[in-house]
């Protein structure tokens, strides 16, 4: 209900008693459908909003514009017609939704310019904003320009004159007799809101359904007389009403259909309509936000499946690496019986349990020796991939891991403030891209954590903030990676991925890793920083600690120089 034809009737009276002989100051478009009028009436200053959304097309008195957009052709037209113009009527047209408002235009030329009317139409889909000459009702400019291609009923262009959507044969709903009343609804078992709603006048579904909800016990017409006393603005008792936080109504009444609503009472319809679009626009909001960042996730899960499924194939052809070896030891050891010019020869595989052949193909312009170091090369290759293979795949694991914790996050973000934090995070992250122009970009790359690729190819991972941190330890460490934090100083920590599960960490890898646990630590102007280091299995934090500090074991210390290794993935 929370704008019909009785809400707009309860805003035509409270416009007229703050606006007439108001003077317009000011226009702007705050958004594609939304425009803010300025309009000063003696000391005081009001805004009136005219939106032709689709959904949510209404008039009334805000407290005060919300941000957007500042300049708009129809905007300066509007302006140009009507700026420091002389409110001098304000009506709604019959029953319809419809509100007319009539200007005054003053301008410093000798012949002062002919009365201008705004008519907003409030029609759902149809909805619109038109400025006509109020003394032949001309048409000089609308929000939404309609040619006789888009409606057969009348044109709304420049030039045309304005004329009333057809209008429907209905009852006036003050004139309406009991009789007339009863004799539409007479021989009915049941009488249905939508009989109400197409024979009367006025009528929204809300008001209809209204009717029918008060009718239990009382009647159809005394619960008719009730509802109709409310169009008197006298009797009006504007109120918002929820269903816990979802947004109902903004009423003139109370709503009997809605039995379990809570109320909050306005003093003005303006009030209250602003209270219910607020509520409405805040969950439209959350629900944006929420799609928008869903969205995102999905992107980026099915990017890393995409990824993972390609790395997952490269691995099992880097797994084929001791074929090459085998393959390069048999012709070592049958160097004799090779000679140049073979394309292939069938060996016996030593390898093999079962001693069964195995044929080689060779390459008939290398010589024996040739071919076998060829396969040895195949074979140093695809070993040197398969690590890196490896390594690559559990970084795809860590974002996957990233993106079921933001997915969980998302899952339980139920404000706007929460989704903004997690969008910005996105942002970060380079799930999202910034609005912003000219923004610094990250200092290493994206995600959660800088990432570096160490001189012997492993991938060191090091924490942004105290929840980067946190996420490092608790989701993305393995038991066998390498930890390392600077020595009893606040700093960020540092992992290093070890998918392969090796025994030792290369000294080099080491020694970059603890330079990085220095570089990102209070310590990082200090020539000489003392590192503690030991398999992530033996770094514990436990519940209710202070977010970052952990407690470990079998560690040992490195004594570094702060600094981050050239080389950045």
């Amino acid at each position: 209900m929370s704008y019909d034809s009785l809400a707009l009737r309860l805003v035509a009276q409270e416009l007229r008693e703050t606006l007439l002989d108001g003077t317009i100051r000011h226009i702007e478009q705050t958004n594609s459908h939304t425009f803010s009028f300025k309009i000063g009436h003696g000391p005081r200053m009001h805004w009136l909003a005219l939106s032709a959304h689709s959904l949510h097309a209404r008039a009334h008195l805000i407290q005060k514009p919300p941000p957007g957009q500042k300049q708009s052709y129809l905007a300066d037209f509007l302006t140009t017609h009507l700026r420091r113009g002389t409110i001098t009527a304000i009506e709604q047209l019959g029953w319809d939704r419809i509100l007319k408002i009539t200007v005054q235009p003053i301008s410093d030329e000798p012949i002062q310019p002919s009365p201008k009317a705004i008519i907003a139409e409030f029609m759902g889909k149809h909805s619109n904003i038109i400025l006509v000459d109020a003394t032949d009702d001309r048409i000089l400019e609308s929000l939404k320009r309609i040619d006789e291609t888009m409606s057969r009923h009348r044109e709304i262009l420049p030039g045309e004159t304005y004329t009333l959507p057809p209008q429907q044969e209905k009852l006036d709903p003050l004139t309406l007799d009991e009789a007339t009343f009863t004799e539409f609804v007479d021989g009915e078992e049941k009488v249905s809101w939508r009989q109400l709603f197409r024979k009367i006048d006025g009528f929204s579904p809300t008001l209809a359904k209204e009717v029918i909800a008060r009718a239990a016990g009382i009647g159809l017409w005394e619960a008719y007389q009730q509802i109709i006393e409310y169009f008197n603005t006298a009797h009006a008792s504007p109120q918002l009403l929820m269903d816990g936080d979802e947004p109902i109504a903004a009423s003139v009444m109370g709503l009997h259909q809605f039995p379990g609503a809570s109320s909050q009472a306005f003093d003005t319809m303006s009030n209250a309509l602003t209270a219910y679009y607020e509520a409405v626009t805040l969950k439209e909001d959350i629900a944006s936000e929420r799609r928008t960042l869903t969205q995102a996730l999905t992107k980026q899960e099915n990017l890393l499946q995409r990824k993972a499924e390609g790395l997952h194939s490269d691995l099992g052809r880097a797994e084929k690496a001791d074929d090459y070896r085998i393959q390069g030891e048999l012709l070592l050891a049958n160097l004799h019986a090779i000679t140049r010019g073979q394309a292939q020869i069938a060996l016996q595989n030593y390898y093999s349990p079962t001693l069964e052949m195995l044929s080689i193909p060779l390459n008939p312009e290398q010589s024996p020796s040739e071919n076998a170091q060829t396969y040895f090369k195949k074979y140093t290759k695809a070993k040197r991939g398969h690590s890196r293979i490896q390594q690559l795949i559990s970084d795809i694991e860590a974002d996957q891991e990233t993106l079921r914790l933001y997915s969980s996050k998302l899952e339980t973000a139920d404000t706007l403030d929460a989704l903004q934090r997690l969008r910005r995070e996105f942002v970060t992250n380079g799930y999202l891209k910034t609005p912003q122009r000219g923004k610094r970009k990250q200092d290493v790359g994206d995600g959660p954590f800088r990432r570096y690729t160490s001189a012997n190819g492993f991938q060191m991972y090091v924490g942004r903030n105290s929840q980067s941190n946190d996420l490092l330890l608790r989701q993305i460490a393995k038991p066998r990676d390498m930890w390392l934090h600077a020595k009893q100083i606040h700093g960020s920590h540092v992992i290093i991925r070890n998918p392969e599960n090796r025994q030792d960490i290369p000294m080099p890898t080491l020694l970059q890793a603890a330079q990085l646990a220095a570089y990102y630590s209070k310590a990082h102007h200090a020539s000489n920083v003392p590192v503690d280091y030991t398999w992530a299995r033996y770094v514990v934090k436990r519940k209710g600690n202070v977010s970052g500090y952990v407690h470990y074991t079998r560690e040992k210390t490195l004594f570094v120089e702060p600094a981050v290794p050239k080389a950045k993935e």
